[in-house]
């Protein structure tokens, strides 16, 4: 799994929330959370599933930059859940 956080040139918060909405969709996303007010957002997803290219395309109207990228095993996933330890978020 990856995690890619992103920082958007212009999206709007209904914009925001409908893309959330659509890629919270797609089974090969695990996570996704898009702020459009701060223009800002990570995805955590498959890449043998969906490709990381294919993804950026999708989000292309909304001038996506990467900020970061890192790879999450299962286990991260799971311990990142859990409120008393979630320290992925930060």
């Amino acid at each position: 799994m990856i995690r890619i956080d992103l920082k958007f040139g212009k999206i709007t918060p209904d914009e925001a929330r409908e893309m959330q909405y659509k890629l919270s969709l797609d089974l090969a996303v695990y996570r996704v959370f898009i702020n459009g007010y701060s223009k800002n957002g990570y995805v955590i997803f498959d890449e043998t599933e969906l490709p990381k290219e294919k993804l950026l395309e999708m989000l292309k109207p909304f001038e996506p930059e990467v900020i970061s990228e890192k790879e999450l095993t299962p286990q991260e996933l799971i311990e990142s859940s859990l409120s008393w330890k979630n320290t992925i978020a930060v």
